[in-house]
């Protein structure tokens, strides 16, 4: 039973393939026949639209989709431990490069800090009693020598003090908005605990990649066209800051695009947005309309207009921009290029150029 209605099934699609098929060629034989009996009319003559070809540079655009990210998204790491006593920023507030963002305890490192800066001094003015004894010959080198060392090792505590003193004052290390804050008054905090993440709501930079066939095509400092499905009247403009020197994967260059969100900072980062490059050729070449190839892109071929009759050309192609198939060998400029009614020619056809 199975196997009967397997077998039927094979034969109705079968006979649905062959249904198509001869649909289809009588579709084609009608074109040709009215095409011909066009041709009759006009006394023997094929009529067919043709264009004079000339060697063009074209312009074709690189379009591609991604989310944006700011600039700057930093995480900002505490450098020293101790008690959180001031927070002078909130979540949200802009901050500028140096401002101080929250303060740590700091009255042990005061202390600190003090008796570092009292032995420093009081060794300073035994460097400069000992250096003066040598000279008159009432001290000796060796004693001058090992104040020097003192004196370098107190030093070096007082620097050691004075910064551990600074880094209580937590800073921003950059301009930016705090996106998120991670302490809270009175917290107590140790080295490399994260205080507040701070991003550039004005610089932002979407990355894309470039296939190697439209590398060639872009230049550092190029034109971008960004837009957004959330504004959909408005258009943002960007530029290229970077262009890989190494094809990653499927042969594609990671490329970034930097852009100002100056005005209303309408733009966020993470938002999804479109990018539209205008890509360059270096070198003019033909284009004709993908209409005009016979058959496939593989083995292309077109007629050229000689003498009123049609030349079967075959052609070596390249790009293929929208309905424009790129000729890099085959024709020459000024050549007439058939483009309606060459599927009803052949070669050595008599044609005459209708509008």
């Amino acid at each position: 039973m199975k196997k009967n209605i397997n077998r039927l099934m094979y034969i109705a699609i079968v006979a649905i393939i062959c249904t198509l098929c001869f649909l289809q060629l009588k579709a084609n034989k009608e074109s040709t026949t009215k095409t011909a009996e066009l041709g009759n009319i006009k006394g023997q003559y094929y009529p067919v639209k043709a264009l004079v070809i000339k060697s063009i540079k074209p312009v074709s655009k690189f379009s591609s989709t991604g989310f944006l990210e700011s600039e700057t998204d930093l995480n900002l790491i505490s450098e020293t431990q101790g008690r959180i006593v001031e927070i002078y920023k909130s979540k949200g507030d802009y901050v500028n490069k140096g401002d101080i963002i929250a303060k740590v305890d700091d009255e042990l490192l005061k202390a600190q800090l003090d008796a570092s800066k009292a032995a420093l001094e009081q060794l300073e003015k035994e460097d400069a009693r000992f250096t003066k004894l040598v000279k008159e010959n009432a001290a000796t080198s060796q004693q001058l020598e090992d104040i020097q060392l003192k004196l370098k090792t107190t030093r070096a505590k007082y620097i050691s003090a004075n910064r551990q003193l600074e880094d209580t004052k937590i800073k921003a290390p950059v301009s930016g908005y705090i996106e998120d804050k991670y302490i809270d008054m009175g917290q107590f905090i140790g080295g490399g605990a994260k205080i507040c993440n701070i991003i550039d709501a004005v610089n932002l930079k979407l990355k894309v990649t470039i296939s190697e066939q439209d590398y060639s095509g872009i230049n550092i400092g190029q034109k971008v066209i960004i837009t957004s499905s959330i504004y959909p009247d408005k258009f943002f403009e960007g530029y290229i800051s970077y262009i890989g020197k190494k094809a990653g994967y499927g042969n594609s260059f990671d490329t970034e695009i930097k852009l100002k969100n100056n005005g209303e900072k309408l733009l966020k980062a993470g938002m999804f947005v479109s990018s539209e490059i205008l890509l360059k050729s270096d070198s003019a070449s033909f284009f004709v309309p993908r209409k005009a190839i016979n058959g496939s892109l593989k083995d292309a071929s077109v007629y050229t207009i000689a003498n009123d009759k049609a030349v079967l050309k075959t052609i070596t192609i390249g790009k293929v921009i929208d309905s424009q198939v790129q000729v890099l060998e085959g024709l020459n400029s000024g050549e007439q290029v058939i483009i309606d009614g060459n599927y009803s020619i052949f070669d050595g056809a008599t044609v005459e150029v209708i509008k």
